[in-house]
């Protein structure tokens, strides 16, 4: 049988409907009005290094190719350092608690059956509903998610810095490597001169120009000179290993080359500039951040101790009279409203001096980061500059008077006025500050990645050579 429902009991209850369906969107619209500072910038910047940091199951095809050059080393390692997939995914979990610091209290609903039902005069109480919520102090959310989204940031600039270790990292490993082969090739090319020097004092000695001894002498030169092969095939393996392990690859079937040569130069930017730069490091900004982070923990824990509001609606289902009254089967709708009474103040004081000191150990972290910074930039810079005179001292001076000594002596050897051992001497001079020239570059090199790393950015030199 159909039941007859009032019209005034229809409107009755569907206007209690909407007073709670109206509760739960305030409840909405505070939880979305209470961003971090840094959420929605930490987000995108996310999504974009998402694109570039590869996750550990991405299939092996999408591995960037390794050409030879340290530009294709360093695409590997941003896609596959394990020490910067963990540095992103502690930056992610850091940027999905901003949420959570932002949530107000949780609604809670409620429904009561009458099993013994009340009477009243316009009938029985079957039922009742009941929303209640509590709202916080205004700043407690605000600042709460400003600590979180700053420390968002701070994980996001930790992630900065470990790319630019990974890439200082990478550079010298590849330098290394390209040292060991540029070594093996000076000294081959001085094998065929030792061999030619061999040859030349066999015939002196068929001819009566020469004695065994001085041709044994050159030979045993030739012997320990050929030693190289064998160190310069497990130095390269011990640098290839060191080469993997910085771009976080398994070892390859495929032998790693180094092709790009070292550039030379000193710095476009003047002393100012880079002291400007690697102030503003990320490792810097990490302690100022967590600073700031610190600060909104202080606020938010003074919002603790402030009353919370607590708001509640409770709708009563009520049946009909057995007799005929008036307002027969309306609905009771009943507004709470109230405040929690913060008792235990000691406990909110020492959460905000737990804070506040947290903020005080970042800001000295950001000094000692401030310090170190201007030291690491000068030795740096001094490495850049000690590196750059020496490649010119080689270069311009030592190398062009050791060659014409050379060609001297080796001359004189073949018109009898020169000795075996002079001539082994000038070209052991030779080879040894040709393999300087090729150090000095390599050390030129790896100061230069230790500078960029330090300024954290990208450096231009005054004499830009084949730079990769």
């Amino acid at each position: 049988m159909k039941r007859n429902i009032p019209q005034g009991m229809r409107t009755n209850r569907r206007h209690s409907a909407v007073l709670l369906a109206m509760m739960l969107a305030v409840t909405q619209a505070a939880l979305v009005g209470c961003r971090g500072t840094y959420e929605s910038a930490t987000r995108d910047d996310l999504a974009t290094a998402a694109s570039i940091v590869a996750q550990e199951e991405a299939p092996p095809e999408a591995e960037p190719m390794l050409d030879g050059s340290l530009s294709s080393y360093l695409a590997f390692a941003l896609a596959r350092s394990p020490e910067l997939r963990a540095s992103f995914e502690r930056w992610r979990a850091a940027t999905m608690k901003i949420s959570r610091a932002r949530r107000i209290p949780e609604p809670i609903i409620k429904y009561s059956y009458f099993v013994r039902s009340v009477e009243t005069r316009v009938g029985p109480q079957n039922h009742k509903l009941s929303l209640m919520q509590s709202f916080p102090w205004p700043t407690a959310l605000s600042a709460g998610a400003d600590a979180a989204s700053a420390a968002a940031r701070a994980a996001q600039r930790r992630f900065d810095a470990e790319v630019l270790e990974v890439q200082q990292a990478v550079a010298d490993a590849y330098w290394r490597l390209w040292l060991i082969q540029e070594e093996h090739h000076l000294k081959n090319e001085h094998d065929l001169v030792l061999e030619t020097l061999a040859g030349t004092v066999r015939g002196r000695v068929r001819t009566g120009g020469a004695s065994l001894a001085d041709l044994n002498q050159v030979e045993l030169g030739v012997a320990r000179h050929h030693d190289h092969h064998g160190a310069h095939r497990e130095d390269r393996r011990a640098a290839a290993a060191e080469l993997l392990r910085a771009i976080g690859a398994t070892a390859r079937e495929k032998r790693l080359t180094a092709t790009d040569t070292p550039f030379e130069g000193l710095p476009v930017d003047g002393d100012e500039a880079l002291h400007r730069a690697a102030r503003q490091h990320p490792r810097v900004e990490v302690a100022e951040l967590m600073a700031s982070s610190s600060e909104s923990e202080v606020r938010a824990q003074a919002a603790d101790r402030a009353p919370s509001l607590l708001a509640g609606l409770e709708w009563i289902v009520t049946g009909n009279a057995p007799a005929p009254v008036g307002k027969s089967g309306q609905d009771a709708v009943i507004v709470t409203a109230g405040l929690s009474v913060p008792l235990w103040g000691r406990n909110y004081r020492d959460a905000m001096g737990a804070a506040r000191a947290e903020g005080a150990a970042h800001r000295a972290d950001r000094d000692a980061a401030l310090q170190s910074a201007d030291a690491q930039l000068e030795a740096a810079i001094a490495a850049v500059r000690d590196a750059q005179r020496r490649i010119e001292l080689y270069r311009h001076t030592l190398i062009p008077q050791a060659e014409t000594t050379f060609r001297s002596v080796l001359g004189g050897y073949q018109t009898g006025r020169s000795t075996v051992v002079s001539a082994l001497l000038a070209q052991g001079d030779l080879l040894e500050l040709q393999l300087e020239l090729a150090r000095s570059r390599t050390h030129h090199a790896r100061a230069w990645a230790v500078l960029e790393a330090v300024v954290g950015r990208p450096l231009k030199a005054t004499e830009e050579g084949e730079r990769p």
